[in-house]
């Protein structure tokens, strides 16, 4: 697969799995890096189907066991002719593949390895299994989410993945810059669960100095009322409405009609209006009832007040905002026809992100990979397809 893009000099082997590893190596291959995604051939034929095929594209499909010797020796002949290797297993599995950042980097020197498990590669936690809502849990970010007088919330998004993801690309584009002035590679040791708590620095310093759980507040803001989702016409639709100011406030009075509720001179300012916030609330969730979400939200961006239509997912797909600047792209993929995915959030003006390849399928690209990069016979690969050390996919795999 030809690549094309600012980064299509760097070569990246990605052994990474769910969401948080996958999304990371997509921004790099959404980029022009010439990823490679190693799959155990053992693996069910076809694509993954759902947020793998999302988080896959861009990336060639190489089988390989590499708990075989054969297997292991052929990653660390990868390894030799690549940049960066990126896992998000738990640490023991790296050591008991024997391939460590310590014995990768014998072979490969200036190697950039990113390691991504849930608590760190050393600690008591180490070894603990993670997924993004088990470290919400465990970072406090639960405890901040829910309504007053509720029990804590998981964000239902698995929040942390993508929190780290894009850390580990911020991490993996800066050692590459260190790379090219100093000629040193380097380990990056990223932890799922360091970026949540970066998240919620002040609510940690503040319970250090108060010995106090910050309150669950819902939707709404410590500072300002305003601020929150109310009920619009239709099942289930909602429209976000945030006032920071006294002129938005005075803007969306306007808005409004001038209640006569709306008059009263304590609400003029943001204190009273916290005061109150919950009698606001009631008479905007009224006011807003029978109108259109997304209308609303027009008329109250033209006053300057921010306001949006809380979207689902298929109402996303057909938002204005996104799709005036081409944010979702259409992949054709061979099994499936063409499909609409969210593109690359990351735009830059000189460099921007423009191949939309669809996500490999188990062991596509393995010959090629074999013969074109590591000189393998046709012979030799057909063996390791027999022996089970490889896997290569044919025409003839059930895809269903």
């Amino acid at each position: 697969m030809t690549t094309t893009g600012v980064l299509k000099s760097v070569r990246v082997l990605d052994l990474t799995r769910v969401w948080a590893g996958p999304l990371a190596t997509r921004m790099l291959g959404d980029f022009g890096a010439e990823v490679i995604r190693i799959s155990d051939p053992r693996s069910p034929s076809g694509r993954e189907g759902g947020i793998n095929n999302k988080l896959n594209r861009n990336k060639q499909g190489l089988a390989l066991r590499l708990d075989e010797p054969a297997g292991k020796q052929l990653f660390l002949d990868l390894v030799s002719i690549s940049d960066v290797v990126v896992e998000n297993f738990r640490p023991r599995v790296m050591r008991n593949f024997g391939l460590t950042y310590d014995v990768l980097r014998d072979v490969r020197p200036d190697l950039i390895m990113c390691s991504m498990p849930g608590f760190g590669t050393e600690g008591e936690y180490s070894e603990y299994p993670a997924f993004g809502p088990s470290v919400e849990t465990m970072t406090g970010i639960t405890s901040l989410m829910g309504y007053p007088g509720g029990p804590p919330q998981a964000s239902a998004i698995a929040y942390p993945d993508a929190v780290a993801a894009m850390n580990s690309v911020g991490a993996m584009m800066t050692a590459l810059w260190h790379r090219r002035r100093t000629g040193r590679g380097q380990f990056i040791d990223l932890a799922l669960s360091e970026g949540p708590v970066c998240q919620i620095g002040e609510h940690i310093v503040a319970f250090s100095q108060t010995r106090e759980q910050p309150p669950r507040r819902g939707n709404s803001h410590p500072d300002q009322a305003p601020y929150g989702c109310y009920p619009t016409a239709g099942d289930d639709q909602w429209i976000a409405i945030c006032v920071t100011s006294d002129a938005q406030w005075r803007a969306l009075r306007d808005a409004m009609g001038e209640p006569s509720w709306a008059q009263n001179t304590e609400l003029a300012h943001a204190s009273g209006r916290v005061e109150n916030r919950d009698q606001i609330d009631a008479r905007i969730g009224e006011w807003a009832a029978d109108k259109d979400a997304a209308e609303l939200s027009r008329q109250l961006q033209e006053r300057r007040i921010a306001a949006g239509h809380v979207l689902n997912n298929w109402q996303l797909l057909e938002d204005p905002h996104l799709n005036a600047r081409g944010y979702f792209v259409d992949i054709e993929e061979p099994d499936v026809g063409s499909k609409k995915y969210p593109g690359q959030a990351i735009r830059m003006s000189s460099t921007p992100a423009s191949q939309w390849n669809p996500s490999a399928l188990l062991g596509e690209h393995t010959a090629r990979l074999m013969t074109d990069l590591l000189g393998a016979r046709d012979a030799e690969v057909t063996a390791m397809v027999e022996d089970g050390t490889v896997g290569v996919w044919s025409e003839a795999d059930d895809l269903s």
